[in-house]
């Protein structure tokens, strides 16, 4: 079946075919235990030993063909992308970006979320209370138990105090939504927020403590019920796009297109994925020569091309990927013609009319 048509049958109902696809009995076995075990996972080392998760991590980030290179993924998730020199930040595959952005590390290999109770910066006599020694204490029970000891003593009285103790600051953050830009901004920004948000005598008060430790409860396991669900739903629809491609690679591509194509600001986040650049070559008619050339030319010819903002549009996304399928099949139902002539429509290439005709109709908003 041609790409055209089978994607255009597969977008009639694609929820139910998704969903097909998680009922799957190997998919639906590698989901159950990615969630009864990720939790567990403490280090990145944790993860990376254990085959099975390490199989779905990659697998999940459409990077099944980098899991030879451990030590180029661990390099990534301890560095994260906070420091512009960070691997990922460095790498033109984004891929690796993504990985360290959806599976967060400290740089001590410790996972993102998990405390670090000897931080100087704690109370000691405190971290010492929270403590039971030989029991196994939850991180949200203790940073509670943490947070509703430490709160009230008269040695929190202004804001920057409150910053400057990491468990503090991990409580009222969750609790208060404070936004992420404030979060990962300058230390002025958030000294500022703090101030104009919260009442440090009323949180004082035990009936807001006892608020803000409930609120902190609920939003930390809220974020991780839709973290593991985003996971799992990007797992299965990954899963998805790579069983239609053993049939017809173009559908895979425009499938993960369609998905992705949202996510996309910059022509450098195309040129970061060989999925995305290969779609938006095709449709855009540039040459497999400018492959491997510098980088900031090609996204200028990106640039040049389209404009990338209409991937916020769906139905811009809509008319490229459809224009992708129809020229997929035209390309691939004619032998040996260069890439080039093809896109530029050349009579020669062994286009049908209809094939042109068809690609012609599809004209990008203005």
């Amino acid at each position: 079946m041609d790409t055209n048509l089978r994607f255009s049958m597969l977008n009639r109902d694609l929820p139910a075919a998704i969903d097909r696809k998680g009922k799957d009995p190997m998919v639906a076995r590698e989901v159950q235990y990615y969630q009864e075990n990720f939790s567990k996972v403490e280090t990145v080392d944790d993860l990376l030993d254990d085959y099975r998760l390490y199989t779905f991590m990659m697998k999940t980030m459409g990077m099944e063909d980098m899991a030879y290179a451990k030590g180029m993924v661990r390099k990534a998730l301890v560095e994260g992308t906070e420091d512009p020199e960070a691997l990922a930040n460095t790498l033109d595959d984004g891929r690796f970006k993504e990985l360290a952005e959806t599976f967060p590390f400290n740089k001590d290999g410790t996972i993102k979320g998990k405390m670090d109770w000897t931080d100087e910066n704690l109370d000691e006599k405190i971290v010492r209370y929270t403590n039971v020694p030989g029991e196994e204490i939850d991180d949200v029970d203790r940073l509670a138990d943490y947070f509703q000891q430490k709160m009230p003593r008269k040695d929190v009285i202004f804001h920057v105090q409150l910053l400057a103790d990491p468990a503090l600051y991990k409580v009222v953050a969750s609790a208060f939504d404070v936004p992420s830009e404030i979060i990962d901004g300058p230390k002025e920004e958030r000294i500022a927020w703090f101030e104009e948000n919260i009442d440090l005598d009323e949180l004082k008060k035990p009936a807001e403590l006892k608020d803000t430790i409930a609120k902190y409860r609920d939003n930390v396991e809220t974020r991780a019920e839709e973290n593991t669900k985003d996971i799992i739903e990007r797992y299965i629809q990954v899963n998805f796009e790579a069983e239609e491609g053993e049939q017809n690679e173009g559908v895979r591509m425009a499938l993960n297109f369609q998905r992705t194509a949202g996510d996309i600001t910059s022509a450098f986040d195309i040129l970061g994925s060989p999925a995305l650049y290969q779609v938006v070559r095709t449709v855009l008619g540039m040459s497999e020569s400018m492959v491997g050339t510098d980088i900031d030319r090609q996204a200028a010819v990106i640039n040049e091309k389209f404009d990338i903002e209409k991937f916020q549009d769906p139905e811009e996304v809509e008319k490229f990927v459809k224009k992708f399928v129809v020229l997929y099949d035209g390309l691939n139902g004619a032998a040996d013609v260069p890439t080039v002539q093809l896109f530029a429509g050349n009579p020669a290439a062994g286009i049908s009319e209809s094939v042109l005709t068809a690609v012609n109709a599809l004209k990008f908003g203005g």
